[in-house]
Parts: C-alpha cells; structure tokens; sequence
C-alpha cells in the first residue's frame, strides 16, 4: 500500500510542476533581455526596436545604433526618466507603428527589406510635426538613439574624441601683425 501511495504523490508532483511550467511553454511572444518598471516590452517588440535604431544609425564603416545598445538604452531612458503619461504615449505608439507598417508593406517591421524599412522612416520624418503616437514615438525613439550613439564609448573615443576640460590650450602661439591699408 505505502509503494502505491508514493508512486501516486510523485506522480502528482511530476503533473503539478508540469502545469506550473505550461504557461510558459504556450506563450507566443519571447521575453525582453532587460527587466523594466513601468512599462512592458516584450522581446519581439525589442528585437524590432532594435532593427529600427539601426535603421535610423546603420553600420557603415562605424558600428550602428544596434551594435551600441542604443535600443537598451531608449528603453531605460523611457523607464526611468519619462512621465507616465509619456510612457503610455511611447506604447501606443510603438503598436501604431507596426500596424502602420503592416498597412503599408503588408508585414510587419523585422520582416521588412531595408528599402521598405527606408521608405517607412521617410513617411515618418514628411509626419514629424504631427501630434499622434506615431509621431510621438518615432520622434522620442529617433532622439533617444541619436543620444545613446552619440555618449556613448565608441563615439566618443573614435570618431568624436572627447578632451577633458581645457582641451588643447596652447598659451605661446605666434601671431601674424595684421596691416591695414590706408585708403
């Protein structure tokens, strides 16, 4: 009796750790690399962020926007520093957006060939001065990786090198006598 009674409670251990785990398994969307406060991305959501920083800064002889984290950083700027309200605003808009780019090339953004990514971004800058969460979103996203690009490490020791402060001060610099004419 004892050799059944332990079978049948391991057997509801085995059926019980399996439904915990089944929620997880039927999810559809990937979880994002970074745990956020008070807004929720997921990770489809963060590879396209991804591919748009990039889009807006690609890799030529630099390294882009994506290879920078600027993505990462969009979303810990908009986490920490935003108003709620803002936040709420930057959401809507990032679902806008791949509704907007589903309308237009029938896919959605990750699915779309560079040229398609191009001619999106372009709509975007001719609606800039809307007050939609289109908008809203593009513009806040395009500031923000412009930002992460342009403080971060990379930019700063290779293409802008920055100085500590005075910089180059040169204090003995021969000066030519300026001569006038007389008219």
């Amino acid at each position: 009796m004892a050799v059944n009674r332990r079978a049948a409670i391991k057997q509801l251990l085995w059926v019980s750790a399996g439904m915990a785990i089944l929620p997880a398994c039927l999810q559809h969307t990937t979880r994002a690399s970074l745990e956020l406060k008070h807004i929720q991305v997921d990770g489809d959501q963060e590879k396209m962020l991804a591919e748009l920083v990039e889009t807006i800064i690609p890799a030529t002889t630099t390294p882009g926007a994506k290879a920078l984290s600027a993505h990462l950083f969009t979303l810990i700027m908009l986490d920490d520093c935003y108003k709620k309200e803002d936040q709420q605003q930057w959401l809507k808009g990032l679902k806008a957006f791949e509704a907007a780019c589903k309308k237009l090339n029938g896919h959605n953004f990750l699915e779309c060939t560079i040229p398609q990514r191009e001619a999106l971004l372009t709509n975007m800058e001719a609606n800039r001065d809307n007050k939609d969460d289109i908008a809203f979103f593009y513009n806040t996203t395009k500031r923000l990786t412009i930002q992460a690009y342009t403080s971060s490490k990379y930019f700063l020791t290779n293409v802008n090198i920055y100085e500590l402060v005075p910089g180059r001060y040169k204090g003995c610099v021969p000066l030519k006598p300026i001569t006038r004419k007389i008219a």
